[in-house]
């Protein structure tokens, strides 16, 4: 049986446009990139990269959902960063103290993956911080400094987050049910070439 033509490009283009997919993707972008070209701007890139961290280690968390699970997944996760980035700040400063860390937190956090996608953001984005932190020089005193702003990126990342639900509440489901509609008339479409008596099955 022959593949189905490639058609209405244009319309599969605006399709994409207008998907949950590329609607998340461009969230997480704006995110993670604003900290960054302002700390750039301001000749300050260190602290907006440290920013733009904490803004993508949270957005790992940001699974679809009912507004509370996700508020409450993200602000878990702005503690859970700030905690594990000064602990591994203050664990570096020793090979022994940085294995028992190493061991505990990945063991912990990767138990997370037994309570669903946003629990498993949550155990993946911590872990992913300790493993940034544990190659980066932070000062002793500046530990809790660095661990802030690793919050603070994060806290942005759910303020827009936020912001974006709050505004239109009910687009990502009027996205995800469109997208289901689509591949339910693609699905059509295809099992109506079965009946179609010009059809080469073999």
């Amino acid at each position: 049986m022959n593949p189905i033509p490639l058609r209405f490009e244009r319309r599969e283009i605006r399709y994409f446009l207008y998907s949950q997919a590329f609607a998340d993707g461009l969230r997480t972008t704006v995110a993670i990139l604003v900290p960054a070209l302002l700390g750039l701007y301001t000749d300050r890139l260190d602290i907006g990269m440290t920013l733009s961290l904490g803004a993508l280690c949270v957005s790992l968390t940001d699974a679809p959902g009912p507004l509370t699970n996700k508020r409450n997944g993200m602000l878990f996760a702005v503690l859970a960063l700030f905690t594990i980035s000064a602990l591994t700040s203050f664990a570096r400063i020793h090979p022994i103290t940085m294995a028992i860390e190493l061991a505990a937190v990945a063991f912990f956090f990767s138990m997370f993956n037994a309570y669903g996608p946003r629990a498993a953001g949550v155990g993946n984005a911590a872990i992913l911080i300790m493993v940034l932190t544990m190659d980066k020089v932070v000062p002793f005193s500046g530990a809790l400094v660095h661990a802030a702003l690793i919050a603070a990126g994060g806290l942005w990342y759910f303020t827009l987050s936020l912001v974006f639900s709050l505004i239109s509440p009910y687009r990502p489901a009027q996205r995800v049910l469109g997208d289901c509609l689509r591949e339910m008339a693609r699905y059509l479409g295809t099992k109506a070439r079965f009946y179609d008596p010009a059809t080469d099955l073999d």
